[in-house]
C-alpha cells in the first residue's frame, strides 16, 4: 500500500498535466491538418526544430517571450516547406514528412556544435525559462497540495488545455473552421462552392506549425530550461497515433492526451522505484499500441472475428498444430 500511495498521488496528477501539454499542443495543431485532409507526420521534426530555436532565440533575446517568437517562427517555416511540397508539388505526404523530421534531426546536431560548440545538450548559458504562473488564493481555497493541480505552470500549459473548447468553437462556429472540415470530408462540395482548397490547406499547415512551435517552445522553455539532442523524443509520432484514432476532434485529441501524458509520467515515476530504464521508457509507446489496436479492433471488427474463427476452426481440425500438405486454404 505504501508503494502504491508513492505511486498514485497528486504529484503524478501534477506530472501527468505537464507532460501532456507538449502532446496536447502538437496534437491540437495536427487536428488542423487531419481536419484539412493531410495526413502531417512531420509534427515530430517542427515540435524539435521549435524547441532549439527557442532556445537559440532565448539567449540572443535575453526573453523567453522572445525565444518562443523565434522557435514558433521556425516551426512556421517547416510547416510552409511541408505545405508547398505537399499542397502545391502534391508529393507524398510520409516521405515529406519523414524527411523534414530527418532535416530537424541533423540540423539541431550541426547547429547546436557550430553555435555552442558542444554535443548532446546545452544548459545554462543565459537560457530564460517560461515563468511560472500562481493563481492568487488558489492556496488558500485548496490547500498547498491540491493547489498544485491548477497553479505554478507556465502559460503555455493553460494555453493548450483552453485551447481545446477554443478550437471546438471554431471548427463549428467560424467560416475557416468549416471551410477546414469541408476541405478535408468533401473536397468536391469544397470546389464546388468556390472554396480554395489549397488556400485552405496552406492556411491548415500554418496553423499546424504555430501549434507545433509552441510544443517546441514549451518543451525547451517551459518544461525543462535546457536543449538535448532528439528531446523531442517520439511525441509527435504519439501526437500522430493520437490524430489517427481521434480524427482530428479537439475532445478526443484531450483525451488521448492525458492517456499518454498519464503513461509518460507514470514511467517517469517507475524509475525511483527502481523498475530497469528501458521497460520504464518503452511504456508511453506500448500505450501507443495498444490504443492503435484498439482502434483497429473497433474499426475492423468483422475481419479480426472472421481471422480468430478461421484460426479457431483450423486449430480444432488440426489439434497437433499441423496441417495437411492438400488442406485446402481459408477463403475470405
Amino acid at each position: 500500500m505504501e508503494i502504491l500511495s508513492n505511486l498514485f498521488n497528486v504529484a503524478l496528477l501534477v506530472a501527468m498535466i505537464r507532460t501532456t501539454t507538449p502532446i496536447l499542443l502538437v496534437a491540437l495543431g495536427g487536428s488542423f491538418t487531419t481536419k484539412a485532409g493531410i495526413f502531417n507526420i512531420g509534427l515530430e521534426g517542427q515540435m524539435l526544430i521549435a524547441a532549439f530555436f527557442a532556445v537559440v532565440g532565448s539567449i540572443w533575446t535575453g526573453s523567453s517571450v522572445g525565444g518562443m517568437v523565434i522557435g514558433v517562427a521556425a516551426a512556421l517555416v517547416f510547416a510552409l516547406i511541408y505545405a508547398v511540397l505537399v499542397v502545391s508539388f502534391r508529393a507524398n505526404e510520409v516521405v515529406v514528412g519523414l524527411a523534414l523530421n530527418i532535416l530537424a534531426g541533423g540540423m539541431t546536431v550541426s547547429l547546436l556544435k557550430a553555435i555552442f560548440g558542444t554535443r548532446g545538450s546545452v544548459v545554462g548559458r543565459g537560457i530564460v525559462g517560461l515563468p511560472k504562473v500562481q493563481i492568487p488564493g488558489a492556496r488558500d481555497l485548496l490547500g498547498p497540495s491540491t493547489a498544485q493541480l491548477i497553479s505554478g505552470y507556465t502559460p503555455l500549459v493553460y494555453v493548450a488545455f483552453f485551447a481545446v473548447p477554443l478550437l471546438i468553437l471554431f471548427y463549428n462556429r467560424t467560416r475557416l473552421g468549416l471551410y477546414i472540415r469541408v476541405v478535408g470530408e468533401k473536397p468536391e462540395a469544397a470546389e464546388a462552392l468556390g472554396i480554395s482548397i489549397v488556400r485552405i490547406r496552406y492556411a491548415a499547415s500554418l496553423l499546424c506549425g504555430l501549434f507545433a512551435g509552441l510544443a517546441g517552445a514549451h518543451m525547451s522553455l517551459g518544461y525543462i530550461t535546457m536543449f538535448t539532442e532528439n528531446m523531442s523524443s517520439g511525441r509527435g509520432f504519439m501526437a500522430v497515433a493520437i490524430l489517427i484514432f481521434s480524427g482530428g476532434d479537439p475532445l478526443k485529441v484531450l483525451a488521448g492526451c492525458l492517456l499518454f501524458g498519464f503513461a509518460d509520467a507514470f514511467s517517469l515515476r517507475l524509475q525511483t522505484f527502481g523498475f530497469p530504464s528501458y521497460l520504464v521508457l518503452a511504456v508511453p509507446y506500448a500505450v501507443a499500441l495498444v490504443a492503435l489496436f484498439a482502434l483497429s479492433w473497433r474499426a475492423r471488427p468483422k475481419r479480426i472475428r472472421e481471422t480468430v474463427e478461421t484460426i479457431r476452426r483450423a486449430l480444432s481440425v488440426y489439434p497437433s498444430g499441423e496441417a495437411g500438405r492438400d488442406a485446402p486454404l481459408p477463403r475470405y
